[in-house]
């Protein structure tokens, strides 16, 4: 299966870190590396992508990946150029700031996720399970009737839908920090329901498959590792404890 890394700098990063995350240093090892190593030990990667700053990447990953491309303005423009170099029906996207990431929680969630006849698969963690693992680290969390989520930074895609619901993903990738604004594309029924801790997942992903004619699916995984992600900068030095 192939792989897309998305390590675009943005201006926020470039306020934040004085560089893009990807070359931000984690245990003095360039972030992108611990996503990089555990693709690489997985069981079913067999190519891997960069989109990112290919003249800052290229002397420092270039000889750990198959190929990088220079990024666009925005991330959703960066997932559509890796995914134009593929024909293939799924492929794995990744951030390049999740190093607590490893090869068996990407095993784990391709082979759920490749038995599901679906479009998109992202990975969902439990409140409680992350929190176990990871108890002071800060995530946001989605209330639903099975409990409280936050999100992943892997996901399962079908290159040729992604692309015909452009303008909703952008939407969602601005607002991502933000169930409540991501819902918001989903409509009234949806806010209400999440407010009242109603709104269950089956019934999400429904709304999802009706407004947007593609099959998407929530993969619950037991490998918060997944979703261990660095927005800020103190982010380091609290993740850091956990290598």
């Amino acid at each position: 299966m192939k792989a897309i890394i998305l390590a675009g700098e943005s201006k926020d990063d470039i306020e934040a870190f004085g560089k893009g995350k990807a070359l931000i240093n984690f245990k003095n090892i360039p972030l992108i590396e611990y996503t990089i190593n555990a693709l690489r030990n997985s069981e079913v990667i067999d190519y891997i992508l960069v989109v990112g700053n290919k003249e800052l990447l290229s002397p420092i990953i270039g000889n750990k990946v198959d190929k990088i491309v220079d990024q666009e303005k925005e991330m959703l423009d960066n997932l559509l150029k890796g995914m134009s170099y593929f024909n293939d029906d799924k492929i794995i996207v990744s951030t390049c700031d999740i190093p607590l990431i490893t090869s068996d929680a990407i095993n784990d969630f391709i082979a759920i996720s490749k038995c599901l006849e679906v479009d998109v698969c992202y990975p969902i963690i439990k409140k409680e399970s992350y929190e176990n693992k990871y108890p002071d680290v800060k995530r946001t969390y989605a209330s639903l009737q099975e409990g409280r989520f936050t999100g992943g930074n892997l996901i399962m895609l079908n290159p040729d839908k992604i692309k015909g619901i452009e303008k909703n993903i952008r939407y969602l990738i601005e607002h991502r920090k933000n169930p409540i604004k991501m819902a918001k594309t989903l409509g009234p029924t949806i806010i209400l329901k999440m407010l009242s801790n109603k709104l269950t997942i089956e019934k999400l992903e429904y709304y999802i498959n009706e407004k947007f004619y593609i099959k998407c699916k929530a993969v619950s995984t037991s490998y918060p590792e997944i979703g261990t992600d660095i927005d800020h900068i103190e982010d380091i030095n609290i993740l850091e404890k956990y290598t």
